[in-house]
């Protein structure tokens, strides 16, 4: 045991003050020394510096209070260092989620920019095999990554079926603007073979699109490709209903249904002008 000192001594060595000093002592992970009976003045031991100095540093890093707990209590090294790991790996995490936060509003303070990519297509009649569904927009990405899955395997499994050369969505408007509607996922499936039960064949009709080729998938900055595109086809083309149709590129065998890229396609009455 060191010096007993009163609670404005204690407060320079530690660098805590008054309020948390009370607050450490009503929680139990920082009591006084000794309580004068008569007075009620808080008095500290000089041994417990190291200990305030712990739980200052922990809490200005985000520890919660519990962890701080057990921290303090932990009987050996390991356990002390399993605790300051997780809590880093936490914060590493965190670090991640506001450099990313922080990309998106520097993004954000620029206008919507019409890429140079943008093109105009007609995409001729295709045979596809598709599940739709009428969802809501927080179910989106479990619905999308089960159901692709299963039209992949489903034409993996048909018989000399060809190995799938398209695979897409349909998005009807109403999914945008209610947060919840109909969706569709197809994947390109010869009309010759009958797919099993729970998938429809079908032939998605010819239609005009302007086309916009976002990188990667359903990541977080889809939105601003698909603003630049609905910009674009709204001011310089006729702007069809239809629902929107998406097209995903780049998956492999072993990742399905992650994407180098994804075409996002704005229906558009039929027109043969090309993009200068």
């Amino acid at each position: 045991m060191g010096a007993q000192v009163p609670i404005g001594d204690f407060a320079v060595m530690s660098s805590l003050s008054r309020k948390a000093l009370r607050h450490y002592h009503d929680i139990g992970i920082l009591e006084p020394a000794h309580i004068d009976p008569y007075t009620r003045y808080r008095f500290y031991d000089t041994g417990q510096v190291d200990h305030a100095h712990i739980i200052r540093r922990f809490r200005s890093l985000g520890m919660p209070i519990p962890d701080i707990k057990a921290l303090l209590s932990a009987s050996d090294a390991a356990a002390r260092n399993e605790i300051i790991t997780t809590h880093l790996e936490q914060m590493e995490v965190q670090l991640q989620q506001t450099r990313d936060t922080v990309g998106a509003l520097r993004e954000l303070l620029s206008p919507v920019s019409i890429p140079a990519q943008i093109g105009v297509r007609r995409e001729p009649a295709l045979a596809v095999w598709s599940i739709g569904a009428t969802i809501e927009v927080a179910e989106l990405d479990g619905w999308f990554v089960t159901t692709l899955k299963t039209l992949r395997d489903a034409v993996a499994a048909s018989a000399g079926g060809p190995p799938v050369a398209v695979m897409g969505g349909l998005y009807d408007r109403e999914l945008f603007l209610e947060l919840r509607g109909p969706a569709t996922l197809f994947v390109s499936a010869p009309q010759s073979e009958i797919p099993p039960d729970g998938i429809r064949a079908e032939v998605l009709p010819q239609a005009d699109f302007a086309v916009l080729t976002h990188p990667g998938g359903h990541n977080e900055s889809i939105d601003r490709s698909y603003g630049a595109l609905g910009v674009f086809a709204n001011e310089h083309l006729i702007s069809d209903q239809g629902p929107i149709r998406e097209h995903y590129i780049g998956a492999t065998p072993s990742d399905p249904t992650t994407f180098s890229a994804t075409e996002i396609c704005w229906p558009i009455f039929n027109t043969t002008s090309i993009l200068e």
